[in-house]
């Protein structure tokens, strides 16, 4: 059974009586009534995903985003509880420790994150977020993947600056995914059901070597992973080391359980091996 901590009733709670406030008030409450409620899991979650902004365009957005999440809550505990067992016995892991999913609303800064809650490694589901079921199942197994493969390495923080373990960490969470939901849409693995990305892919696909290219000269550069996983765009295009990542770790013919063993040195190895290759 998978393990998960809801704070989705105080969010409903919250959003029941700030739904006819103005938007300061709204502020005010949220941080009385649905952070107060949880204080460690919002410290947790900024500290995890490195942001505490967004909470404006919440607030603001308060009708459209309670809306989503009530959609959103009773997919996701069911998904999580169907998922994340499979998962940790796919990576070849004992069911203890296991990851905690925690079920809230953020403030747009991030679909997911993973870090520490207390003694456990957590995985933060964003609600707000929520596109579609089959797109929340290739997500919470790739966050899963993630969770999971810390704890086996006994790593509270991997680095986030270095392209190389940032891509063998992204590709193993994208083919475990693969393997836990199979037959989901391709775009799925790497969008999870966002709307207007249909050229996405076969741009990528269409790119690939030019992509491997950029990736091998930009090893050493730190900025790299916000241009290839964040922010940054290629030719237009957002996240496109997703699909790099992909196609290099998948090339690396291992089994998952093989990979979910492999430490951060010997993840960012393969990756330079094989973009030298």
């Amino acid at each position: 059974m998978a393990r998960l901590l809801d704070t989705i009733p105080a969010f409903e709670a919250y959003a029941r009586k700030a739904n006819m406030e103005s938007p300061l008030k709204r502020e005010m409450m949220w941080k009385e009534r649905y952070r107060g409620a949880h204080p460690e899991v919002f410290d947790a979650f900024e500290a995890a995903s490195g942001s505490a902004g967004g909470l404006a365009a919440v607030v603001r957005e308060l009708s459209r985003v309670r809306s989503r999440v009530d959609e959103a809550a009773p997919a996701m505990r069911r998904i999580v509880e169907e998922v994340d067992p499979v998962l940790g016995e796919s990576l070849g892991m004992p069911p203890e420790p296991a990851p905690l999913h925690v079920l809230m609303v953020g403030s747009f800064a991030t679909n997911a994150a993973v870090g520490p809650l207390g003694d456990d490694m957590a995985v933060f589901h964003c609600l707000e977020w929520f596109q579609t079921a089959p797109g929340a199942r290739a997500l919470v197994a790739h966050e899963g993947a993630h969770a999971w493969h810390r704890i086996k390495m006994g790593v509270e923080a991997p680095p986030e600056d270095d392209l190389a373990w940032l891509t063998f960490s992204e590709g193993f969470a994208i083919q475990a995914s693969r393997a836990v939901v199979p037959d989901l849409p391709e775009v799925d693995y790497f969008w999870y059901g966002h709307p207007e990305v249909e050229d996405w892919l076969p741009w990528c696909q269409a790119n690939h070597e030019e992509l491997r290219r950029h990736f091998r000269a930009s090893l050493d550069i730190t900025e790299a992973t916000e241009t290839f996983f964040g922010g940054g765009m290629v030719d237009g295009k957002w996240r496109v080391g997703f699909h790099v990542a992909d196609a290099l770790v998948a090339g690396l013919g291992r089994s998952l359980p093989e990979l979910a063993a492999m430490s951060v040195e010997e993840g960012r190895s393969a990756i330079r091996a094989a973009l030298k290759a």
